[in-house]
């Protein structure tokens, strides 16, 4: 939940002011810690505050959670959204890192390099992370040190899920969506013929610099409709990165990407075409000599209707093909090479009310042929395909909205033979997921909201199928093609506070699983090369367990000082997730508890803001797995913003770390070489017109 969700004082400022300015595409990659109530503060010096008796609403628009795009105070599932200036503080060269900070959130982090978002304590394959509603379509899910083929660098806005959301968007998603919406299609009609940004920024910890543009071209432009091309560009190169104990050795990133795009948008009919591409060069950290050249190129197609036809509203069509290929470059020469080809579509029909219900039917399918080709090939060729049918449905009754859903998917795994896996084997599940909720407004001042939610995941290739080394994690991994279907069944209370001194929420959740799958230290090795003990192997196998996860997450902003010249804020936040087997152990790599707090104050055209991140031990380890040690992570940033006409400048200072602590995430399998990024100091200049 973002600053603007606790203080719609500050959103209203926000949506009219730098929000609408076409995305920012340069972004630094140096850790930062939560910035939260800087971001939407920042936005108020060219627009006056709303009265201190205005109300506070949670009124970000998330189209992720719901199809019928509800604001967060309408949803069942407690949602984050990044957007405007918190996205620009909060961005690091990966996804996960973007998100890390965030309540109930962590990553993979295995370098500044690669990294996927933890929700909850859950990652991999049960968080199901989007580029504009459809999948990423590359080789993070198999691993911790693959990249997400997404650039925070050109995103106009994150929206985050937290708790399952595969009602919508399939079984991968019973840990969480999180959806990254770029400004590539365009949806809206432009107010003017030119629009942009151009960014540059420097930081000291990795002596980074990183500079890019976008822009739309509004080549027709009328009252009904109006033709948008788009093009955007970027670049970013950083050594190593500084850390408390030294270089962070093989580290460096060297990235660049662009697209181009054309968007017709009209009064009832929108549609447009856009082709990316994304190159990155980075360093796996787990080996000094080992770095990942990775290349994709992908294509995008969406179009919406926007009046009547029969019984139906709207409808909305989303299809995105991607080529993705990476190698691992071992001292310079080709190695290993990963890749995955395939598509993802889906079809989403509003309908109008019937039986006193409104709501969506869609169809979705997805195709992923994944293959890994060289000496650490840990799985054979696969081809999986999934096609799914869902439904969404929405009452209003009194004060109380009634949510409810369901998903009928199937998903076939066929694997090839090949030199390294001599026979082919094959697998076809269905599986149903269900879900109901209500949201109670109890007064304008607080909601309720409940939900539950059954799920069914199939396991997927790797669980099935591995049976090889994984140098990126470090482990002989054994996949097992008797795995069950995963089933868990959810729960979520939440109750949230929408104006007043004091706004905020607090979200209760447990997630029940029958036959959770994870990698399992079985205590043997695998010899390898006998004549090289380095390449000695522990063996992990993939196994099935009764398992329990829950915890609470509490947001709070404190209007300490609201007023025409000034306004200052106090944000306290708290996380807790607990995860463990039903016989008692622990499960690994799960984040400990998580705190901030953050003030942040704004006057004029200046605004400033400190942070606290406060991170407490873990010491509930799996089997097999070492304690990490509790840190505190101090921020602090100024800000400076000149208008000139109709261009848009922002200054900036922010450092990051300053203690310059020593501290490692529980949740990394590299914790015990990769410590986080030490004292850093970033200064950047934007121009938006």
């Amino acid at each position: 939940m973002s600053v603007a969700l606790l203080s719609p004082r500050l959103i209203a400022r926000e949506s009219i002011s730098f929000s609408e300015v076409p995305y920012t595409i340069m972004h630094f990659p140096v850790r930062v810690s939560l910035f939260l109530p800087i971001v939407s503060l920042a936005h108020a010096q060219t627009h006056p505050p709303a009265a201190p008796d205005s109300p506070v609403m949670l009124d970000h628009v998330v189209v992720t959670a719901s199809p019928l795009a509800r604001s967060q105070a309408e949803l069942t599932s407690a949602t984050h959204v990044l957007v405007g200036r918190e996205l620009d503080l909060q961005q690091q060269p990966t996804l996960g890192e973007t998100l890390s900070a965030q309540p109930g959130m962590s990553s993979s982090y295995f370098g500044p390099g690669a990294s996927r978002p933890i929700i909850r304590g859950l990652g991999g394959d049960r968080i199901r992370v989007l580029q504009n509603g459809t999948g990423t379509q590359d080789a993070s899910v198999t691993s911790p040190d693959h990249a997400v083929s997404v650039e925070p660098f050109l995103v106009k806005r994150i929206e985050v899920v937290r708790g399952p959301a595969s009602l919508l968007y399939g079984s991968s998603a019973v840990g969480g969506v999180v959806n990254v919406i770029d400004h590539r299609i365009e949806t809206d009609l432009p107010d003017r013929r030119i629009s942009g940004v151009v960014d540059a920024r420097h930081g000291s910890v990795s002596d980074e610099f990183a500079y890019g543009a976008a822009a739309d071209i509004a080549l027709v432009k009328a009252d009904t409709h109006a033709w948008v091309l788009h093009l955007d560009g970027f670049k970013r190169e950083a050594d190593d990165v500084r850390t408390p104990a030294g270089r962070l050795v093989n580290s460096a990133i060297d990235s660049d990407g662009a697209s181009i795009g054309l968007s017709y948008v009209g009064d009832t009919f929108n549609a447009g075409i856009n082709y990316n591409g994304f190159n990155s060069l980075y360093g796996t950290v787990a080996e000094p000599d080992v770095e990942i050249d990775l290349r994709q190129r992908r294509v995008d197609f969406a179009a919406e209707v926007k009046q009547d036809f029969g019984i139906f509203t709207g409808a909305r069509l989303k299809f995105a093909t991607a080529d993705y290929e990476h190698v691992e470059l071992e001292a310079g020469a080709p190695g290993t090479t990963f890749t995955n080809t395939g598509y993802d579509g889906r079809l989403e029909l509003l309908h109008a009310p019937l039986a006193g219900f409104t709501g969506v039917w869609g169809v979705q399918s997805v195709r992923s042929d994944f293959d890994i080709e060289g000496a650490e090939a840990f799985m054979s060729p696969s081809l999986t395909e999934t096609n799914s049918l869902f439904i969404f449905e929405e009452t209003k009754v009194n004060a109380f909205t009634w949510q409810f859903g369901a998903r009928v998917e199937h998903q076939s795994i066929d694997t090839r033979a090949n030199a390294n896996f001599p026979g082919s084997q094959s697998r076809d599940d269905t599986t149903v997921s269900l879900s109901g909720g209500v949201v109670y407004a109890i007064n304008p001042d607080y909601t309720a909201a409940f939900s539950v939610t059954g799920t069914e995941r199939a396991p997927n290739a790797q669980e099935l199928y591995s049976n090889g080394p994984h140098i990126g994690t470090a482990s002989f991994e054994v996949g097992d093609p008797s795995l069950n279907t995963e089933k868990s069944i959810g729960v979520e209370l939440s109750v949230r506070k929408l104006t007043g001194f004091v706004t905020g929420s607090f979200n209760l959740f447990a997630n029940r699983f029958d036959g959770f799958i994870f990698e399992e230290d079985t205590g043997a090795i695998d010899p390898g090369d006998p004549f090289d003990p380095d390449d000695d192997l522990p063996i992990y196998q993939f196994v099935q367990r009764d398992a329990l996860f829950y915890g609470a997450e509490l947001e709070t902003l404190w209007h300490l000082h609201q007023g025409d010249l000034h306004n200052f804020d106090l944000k306290l936040n708290l996380d807790y997730t607990r995860a463990q087997q039903c016989n008692g152990d622990d499960l690994p790599r799960i984040p400990p508890l998580k705190g901030l707090i953050g003030l942040a104050w704004t006057g004029g055209p200046w605004s400033a803001g400190v942070d606290w991140q406060l991170v407490a031990d873990q010491n509930r380890a799996a089997p097999g797995e070492t304690d990490t040690d509790g840190y505190t992570l101090l921020s602090a940033y100024a800000g400076y913003r000149i208008v000139k006409g109709p261009v848009v400048y922002d200054l900036f200072l922010r450092g990051t770390n300053l203690t310059n602590e020593e501290a490692r995430m529980h949740t990394s399998f590299l914790k015990n070489i990769a410590p986080l990024p030490g004292r850093a100091v970033t200064v950047g200049v934007r121009a938006s017109f």
